[in-house]
């Protein structure tokens, strides 16, 4: 059985938070690398420029300005609220070549039609 890691949005960070029952789950998610700071960065999400948090790794190889997609756990974070500890990131290049919307739409079908994207157990 491969690990399944469920494609989210910022809207569905709080249904992977250790606190429920989906925080077995590895997420993915698709943003824009908007700030760098120390151990963390800041992805923007899709047309309403939701942000989330992400803690990274000491290897980690994030440009500003890429459009990336994260690999990684639903955390809470020092400061107060949730983000995402950083397992593996993918550099997609430039945000301008993605068309959001469609990723969203893919997005929520898979979370609305879960039987038919995951397993039944998971």
């Amino acid at each position: 059985m491969s690990l399944q890691t469920p494609r989210i949005l910022p809207a569905h960070l709080h249904a992977f938070h250790p606190s429920s029952a989906n925080s077995k789950h590895t997420v993915r998610i698709l943003g824009t690398v908007s700030a760098l700071r120390g151990d963390t960065a800041t992805i923007t999400c899709g047309s309403a420029g939701e942000t989330v948090t992400i803690i990274l790794n000491p290897d980690s190889r994030l440009q500003m300005g890429k459009l990336v997609e994260i690999i990684g756990k639903v955390t809470d974070l020092d400061e107060g609220g949730i983000g995402i500890r950083l397992r593996g990131c993918t550099d997609l290049g430039d945000p301008a070549d993605c068309d959001y919307k469609i990723y969203e739409q893919v997005v929520n079908a898979t979370h609305k039609l879960k039987s038919i994207f995951y397993d039944a157990n998971e």
